[in-house]
């Protein structure tokens, strides 16, 4: 889910861990979307859709970092702050 010109936007939590693992694209924070909730990256080149065509097709990322970056992700989703930083959600 491509964005505006200068960020990237998925629901996609593994994609977003891998993203946030590799720092393919810096992390912002989280969006709410309804009921559903989007990992925001600094894009500012639009590489989003390349990566996630990659991604796709078999990118790799180190298995320790990627299960925890999962962990922070889904932390965040539910605690409700938007990075890791602790910045609140975007509405």
């Amino acid at each position: 889910m491509n964005n505006s010109k200068n960020t990237y936007a998925t629901e996609d939590l593994p994609f977003a861990a891998y993203l946030h693992v590799t720092k393919r694209l810096k992390f912002i924070g989280c969006e709410r979307r309804d009921r559903r909730v989007a990992f925001v990256f600094s894009d500012p080149q639009g590489e989003g859709e390349a990566l996630f065509i990659a991604y796709l097709d078999g990118a790799q990322a180190p298995t320790a970092r990627f299960y925890e970056s999962v962990k922070l992700l889904r932390k965040l989703m539910d605690a409700g702050t938007g990075s890791e930083h602790g910045h609140r959600f975007n509405r």
